[in-house]
């Protein structure tokens, strides 16, 4: 084949190609959709470097057994997972959940389990009433909402500051409780430091889902309660029939998130007692910073970090999948 041939087949091909790129952002939508992807391709590089990369590195990691202070990481396969997850909670009859040395992570998964029970249902069920409440006509109604919202300004280290201060043997609750003989140390008590800690969340999550309800009961149509109270309805019906099903995408959205976050709680065990006293606040995340950062197990922290996203990528994908699903019945 001579090479005027070959010219020609390639020229050929790359005319083909200009052709069929110009028929695709042809279109004003094409283009675009063309214009909107470059805008977005910044973020997906930086994610893609500083995010995504990093990810994929941690989980390299997962499978050696790399400490700080070594040169390479060794190779281990899934020692490090086989590891954190034996002794099975079960064993020995379900003793290893109420003995922490036997297996740590079990433990803080149980302190994280307990911490999201006791946490989700309260903050979701009191960010929903105040939500009711401050959506009336009522007086001074901006000054009630900026009140509820101001804990979720603070962050978790600056309120469990606060409430360390304030639950302290000699802080102000106990100054309250002991004339009556009710005094008590808290935070520093194991049986009572996990508790401390999930009133500081509650405290602080109330606003929050506050926020998002009141969203959700604004975008509820006035035609709908005129129609109920027209049918000689009642408060509680109203509720029951017109603003319940109105917030069914809301309350989604709310115990999703409240799950998720619940399950990655750090800064409030951290700052208001690290983990103490004896592993009494020490959460799944917690347990991972203890293992990376003061013991200098990377690659054992790694595994506890991807069991971690397991956990919730479960929960989430059965959320969004069975129960995103569900018919809403008005």
């Amino acid at each position: 084949m001579s090479v005027r041939t070959r010219f020609g087949r390639v020229r050929q091909t790359l005319g083909s190609s200009i052709e069929r790129f110009e028929r695709v952002f042809d279109s004003e939508r094409n283009q675009d959709n063309l214009a909107a992807f470059l805008f977005v391709l910044p973020n997906l590089v930086v994610f893609s470097v500083f995010l995504f990369g990093p990810v994929l590195f941690a989980f390299y990691l997962s499978f050696t057994d790399w400490n700080v202070l070594t040169a390479d990481p060794n190779w281990v396969g899934l020692d490090n997972y086989v590891g954190i997850l034996t002794p099975a909670p079960w064993a020995d009859g379900w003793a290893v959940l109420d003995t922490p040395t036997t297996n740590l992570w079990w433990h803080a998964v149980k302190q994280t389990a307990t911490y999201t029970i006791g946490t989700v249902p309260l903050a979701i069920s009191g960010g929903l009433c105040a939500a009711l409440l401050l959506d009336r006509d009522i007086r001074q109604k901006q000054l009630f909402r900026a009140a509820y919202f101001m804990p979720v300004m603070l962050s978790g280290a600056v309120s469990a500051i606060i409430w360390r201060w304030i639950l302290n043997q000699d802080g102000i609750v106990n100054t309250v409780l002991e004339p009556i003989g009710l005094a008590h140390n808290w935070g520093g008590d194991p049986s009572t430091a996990l508790f401390a800690v999930m009133l500081i969340a509650v405290w602080g999550g109330i606003g929050f889902n506050m926020i998002i309800f009141l969203a959700g009961l604004q975008n509820i149509p006035e035609e709908l309660y005129d129609a109920a109270r027209i049918d000689g309805t009642n408060g509680w019906q109203r509720f029951r029939h017109v603003t319940w099903p109105n917030l069914q995408n809301t309350y989604f959205f709310v115990i999703v998130l409240s799950i998720i976050s619940s399950f990655q709680v750090f800064a409030i065990a951290m700052t208001f007692a690290e983990g103490g006293p004896y592993y009494a606040t020490t959460t799944i995340a917690m347990l991972i910073y203890q293992e990376a950062f003061e013991h200098g197990q990377m690659g054992e922290a790694a595994a506890m970090a991807f069991v971690l996203f397991s956990i919730i990528f479960a929960f989430s994908y059965y959320q969004y999948t069975v129960r995103g699903n569900e018919e809403v019945n008005y």
